[in-house]
């Protein structure tokens, strides 16, 4: 899964992938700068849990989704 923020005009991601062997998964957060940070989890439960922490904590930061960050019209 896959997720996309927008902050005026850096873009940052992150997704929830599972590991090759077993159940566990990991979380990758890519910076605008291009730096991947990686966090390791058991398990599925895990992963999803601290992605809502981390969209929580994104959104308080002022990131935003593409589909509800705010476009400038072009002027006519």
């Amino acid at each position: 899964m896959l997720w996309f923020f927008e902050k005026q005009d850096s873009k940052l991601r992150y997704e929830i992938r599972r590991e090759c062997d077993g159940p566990a998964c990991e979380l990758v957060i890519t910076h605008p700068d291009g730096r991947e940070e990686i966090e390791r989890f058991p398990d599925a439960g895990a992963a999803l849990r601290r992605s809502v922490h981390l969209q929580n904590d994104l959104v308080a930061a002022g990131w935003q989704a593409p589909a509800t960050a705010p476009r400038s019209r072009p002027r006519a």
